[in-house]
């Protein structure tokens, strides 16, 4: 009889089995949530997963690494935010539809959006930020004015291009569909104001978003405009920034913090609502970090060549990741050359959608999960402005202008290889050549204007700037380079007024423009009275230098505490010797230079009674002989 009973059993239980399917799926049969973040002019190093800066404290993208992929090379389909955002929104290369830069949008109406590619499939959407793909309102015209426009630019808003609902603005007003409580708002867009730091409404929105659509299937498209100008001084954040370091990179540093905070707060509500283990999370910087003079974020693309606005890696090579617990691999550091452009793809396939055959991307996951072992992309292809390039392999081309022409190996050591002295053109022309009939033909399938393209004045200067190494290396990218240990360590000396840099056999001080003096200090000395400050040093513009002490009984520095130097004006390398006429414990000391100089230290030695600290940026720099 007991077979008997359990089949009763089981056709008395297979009713409600059903119906409990049916109106709670379990999470395995729905359609995986796609979350794409994107940041803004964040560089490489900004990452803590990355490894490059000491700096960074990200715990929640570090932990999205930890839990997932981290693309080692990551790149996006443009160095600047309008056509990097066109690129990833459609999956298509945004040459292809004429978004080819800042100057060129608003992203077709005819182009397919993310969402609107999932809409077949049931998703529900939602864009969050800067959306920065719709024509720019008119000179003077009031903010209102977009919101209360029926044509125009309001048809190229999210809403029009295919998303359910939005929040649309990259700084305190936005058009919104909801309000933040998750109120549906009548007559939308309305323009909303929230006061507080970008990245907290920003981050409310979003959470707001998936408490409403827990059990949908849904894509989720949070623009960050974080590490952004204008740059900001949000608390607590930049209150746990090293004071040490340029007020600019503070300010992104507690910016990227902040967005990082909202992040973690996004995977913490996933878990909540019990879909963390059906949602798919890429998050991905729109391009490199600007940084010359009068644009630099405080963000950094160490240890990559180049910045915004060039096709060298430092400008379309930017923290990348992928997370899906439970499918994705954890822990996995990827290779192979990827692109935004495949965030597109991925969503279609995972949405069970047959593939757009106009879609440039391919779906990752297959080769993420080792379904694939081949690499996702035969070549990758750019062309912005007047440069154009190739990836293919671990070959790189890049055309400047009508004539210039860079080959370079990227096997090499990271920020060495994308430089003119290592512009292999010469010794592998036959690379070069199939490279350049690549691109050639990519670009043969784009509309005007075609390759080659004229110079451009910004583009050779970046170029003189960052490869040729020619140009005058700009102090934005020098402070860039000493706020990030690009070079050796300062060996406990910190800058004030300035920032610091080791390069060349000597300690430089890089004034930050301000009427101070700048100087470098020292704490926790125990030198025992008196004490004997010998320094190497080159300060082009002379002056007067000078050292100042606090005692183990000091409070602060005092101006009964000071001696001074005389520096020549000179190119060469000069010793100075200041004694420090005092019998007590020297336990801090501060060494000013001239404010209108750029002085260089090649050694500093404290010789007091009972030690002698000695530091040595270079054995190779001599004085001049007399």
């Amino acid at each position: 009889m007991k077979p008997v009973v359990t089949l009763l059993a089981a056709l008395l239980l297979a009713p409600l089995a059903a119906l409990h399917t049916a109106e709670a799926p379990p999470s395995a049969a729905r359609k995986p949530n796609i979350i794409l973040i994107y940041s803004d002019d964040h560089g490489y190093a900004d990452l803590g997963a990355q490894g490059v800066d000491k700096d960074i404290r990200t715990p929640n993208l570090d932990a999205l690494a930890r839990d997932g992929v981290r693309f080692v090379r990551g790149y996006v389909s443009a160095p600047q935010c309008v056509p990097s955002r066109a690129g990833v929104m459609t999956g298509r290369y945004q040459q292809r539809f004429g978004v080819e830069d800042n100057t060129k949008g608003p992203l077709p109406l005819a182009e397919q959006t993310i969402a609107e590619l999932l809409k077949p499939a049931g998703y529900v959407s939602c864009q969050v930020g800067k959306w920065h793909l719709e024509p720019p309102p008119a000179r003077g015209a009031a903010k209102e004015e977009i919101a209360n426009t029926e044509t125009g630019a309001r048809a190229f808003l999210p809403g029009g291009q295919g998303f359910d609902e939005y929040f649309t603005g990259p700084m305190n007003n936005f058009m919104a569909s909801h309000d933040l409580q998750g109120h549906k708002l009548p007559n939308a867009p309305q323009m909303l104001t929230d006061k507080r730091f970008r990245c907290i409404w920003q981050t409310d929105a979003a959470l707001s978003f998936i408490d409403r659509h827990a059990h949908d299937p849904f894509f989720l498209y949070l623009a960050y405009f974080t590490p952004h100008v204008p740059l900001e001084s949000p608390e607590p954040w930049f209150s746990r920034t090293p004071e040490y370091l340029p007020r600019e990179r503070r300010q992104a540093l507690a910016m990227i913090a902040a967005m990082d905070e909202g992040i973690g707060k996004i995977r913490a509500r996933l878990r909540e609502q019990g879909i963390d283990q059906n949602t798919l999370i890429f998050f991905i910087g729109d391009n490199g970090a600007p940084l010359h003079a009068g644009a630099w974020d405080g963000s950094l693309n160490l240890p990559l060549v180049g910045e915004k606005g060039m096709l060298t890696d430092g400008g379309i090579r930017t923290p990348f990741l992928a997370a899906w617990p439970g499918t994705l691999p954890a822990g996995k550091s990827y290779e192979p050359p990827v692109i935004n452009l495949d965030v597109a793809a991925t969503a279609v396939a995972l949405a069970g959608l047959p593939r757009d055959e106009k879609l440039d991307g391919v779906n990752l996951i297959p080769f993420l999960l080792g379904e694939k072992t081949d690499h996702p992309h035969a070549a990758l292809f750019w062309r912005w402005r007047s440069q154009a390039a190739i990836r293919s392999d671990h070959w790189k081309l890049i055309l400047l202008g009508p004539t210039e022409r860079f080959l370079f190996d990227l096997n090499g050591p990271e920020g060495q290889t994308e430089l003119a002295k290592n512009n292999l053109l010469t010794q592998f022309p036959e690379v070069a050549a199939d490279l350049e009939k690549q691109l050639m033909a990519w670009n043969a399938t784009l509309p005007p204007p075609t390759l080659p393209r004229e110079q451009n004045a910004q583009d050779e200067m970046f170029y003189d700037t960052h490869v040729k190494l020619t140009g005058a290396k700009s102090t934005t990218r020098k402070k860039a380079a000493a706020s990030s240990g690009e070079t050796a360590n300062t060996q406990a000396w910190l800058g004030r007024n300035c920032t610091l840099q080791v390069a060349d056999g000597a300690l430089h001080l890089l004034p930050d423009g301000k009427a101070a003096r700048p100087f470098i200090t020292r704490n926790g000395l125990n030198l025992a009275g008196p004490v004997t400050a010998t320094l190497r040093v080159r300060c082009p513009g002379g002056g007067t230098g000078q050292i100042s002490w606090r005692t183990q009984t000091d409070d602060d520095f005092s101006r009964d505490k000071i001696a001074t130097c005389k520096l020549a004006a000179t190119a060469d390398w000069q010793d100075v010797k200041v004694e420090i006429p005092i019998t007590d414990l020297v336990i801090h000391v501060r060494v000013a230079f001239p404010g209108a100089t750029d002085p260089e230290i090649a050694r500093i030695e404290l010789r007091g009674a009972n030690t002698t600290i000695s530091t040595d940026w270079s054995a190779k720099t001599r004085p001049s002989q007399p």
